[in-house]
């Protein structure tokens, strides 16, 4: 592509933006659109960035071309609506983003309803908002039914009791959602949901073959204290000791504190120190990794989440509040 190209591809791109609907109902529809007009004009590396207005059913459209004399040209357009341009623009796409992956956008409305559900253990929420932005964007393109999506809302609501509509209406008044842009949201959830299954099912064989160590079964016992316990002490009494946190589970190895990894059946380790406190623990039984249906589950969601990580450490990311 050539400068002297570049005139027909900003109208061409341009009649794409003011062909697509502007609804977020719409939003599925005009990336197929989008789709179709990257792969008539390869040269251009076209890629569509939707940004939902918070609180509004509407949605703004941003189309990023390769520009030939280096970097990337955004295209937008923005309808006459008979609001003056500083009002509209206080509604606009800039206006209320906090980070973009990948391309993906992130409102800050979006950022605190994705937060009420991210708990990943040693996490910032800044890298739970970077993973969350990597599923969603790669999970875009799944099909999803009226009754998955249904299925979705029924587990959102079942987990935060809103079991009425009035409790539903309550919570959405709360976040200030609109019913249209709750239904969205969670369109987009059964797309992860659906994305996220395909993943841990296509890669939890593979990561199992490679990681199954990881795998045993083990039942172990441990403690962390804030005084040295001894490995003798975990056969008897502990009512007396109100100083320690007691661990008593069958578990993955790889879910061991790191000390009693390696312990055989029937050893034990410690007192030593870990994670600020002193750990002793005992192994009483193993049974090494099969690949049953617990299992592949295991390694499948082991498997994803380091997919997830790996596409972390890749992306473009951009914080709009720096």
């Amino acid at each position: 592509m050539t400068q002297s190209s570049l005139g027909p591809a900003l109208e061409s791109g341009v009649n794409l933006l003011r062909g697509l609907t502007r609804r977020r109902s719409a939003v599925a529809e005009a990336h197929r659109t989008a789709d179709a007009w990257a792969t008539a004009h390869p040269s251009f590396a076209a890629q569509l960035v939707a940004s939902p207005r918070p609180g509004s059913p509407l949605v703004d459209y941003d189309l990023l071309i390769d520009d030939p004399s280096g970097g990337t040209i955004m295209l937008g357009v923005q309808a006459d609506e008979g609001a003056s341009w500083l009002v509209d623009h206080a509604t606009h796409w800039a206006a209320s983003r906090l980070l973009t992956v990948d391309g993906t956008p992130v409102s800050v409305s979006e950022a605190m309803l994705m937060l009420r559900s991210l708990t990943r253990p040693g996490l910032s929420p800044q890298d739970e908002l970077v993973r969350f932005c990597l599923l969603r964007n790669a999970a875009a393109k799944e099909q999803v039914s009226l009754d998955e999506i249904q299925a979705v809302a029924d587990s959102f609501r079942r987990r935060r009791g809103l079991a009425g509509g009035d409790a539903m209406k309550e919570w959405l008044d709360r976040m200030g959602l609109s019913a249209e842009a709750f239904h969205d949201h969670m369109a987009a959830s059964a797309r992860d949901h659906k994305f996220r299954a395909r993943m841990r099912e296509e890669l939890g064989p593979g990561y199992l073959d490679r990681h199954r160590g990881q795998f045993a079964r083990v039942w172990a016992a441990w403690v962390l204290s804030e005084e040295p316990i001894d490995v003798a002490d975990l056969h008897g009494s502990l009512e007396d000791r109100w100083d320690l946190q007691l661990t008593k589970a069958r578990t993955w190895s790889g879910e061991l504190p790191a000390p009693l990894c390696e312990t055989p059946v029937g050893g034990g380790i410690g007192p030593v120190f870990h994670d600020g406190r002193f750990l002793t623990g005992l192994i009483t039984k193993r049974q090494e990794a099969t690949a049953d249906a617990e299992t592949l589950e295991a390694a499948g969601q082991a498997a994803f989440d380091q997919w997830l990580a790996d596409a972390a450490t890749r992306a473009q990311i951009t914080w709009h509040w720096l």
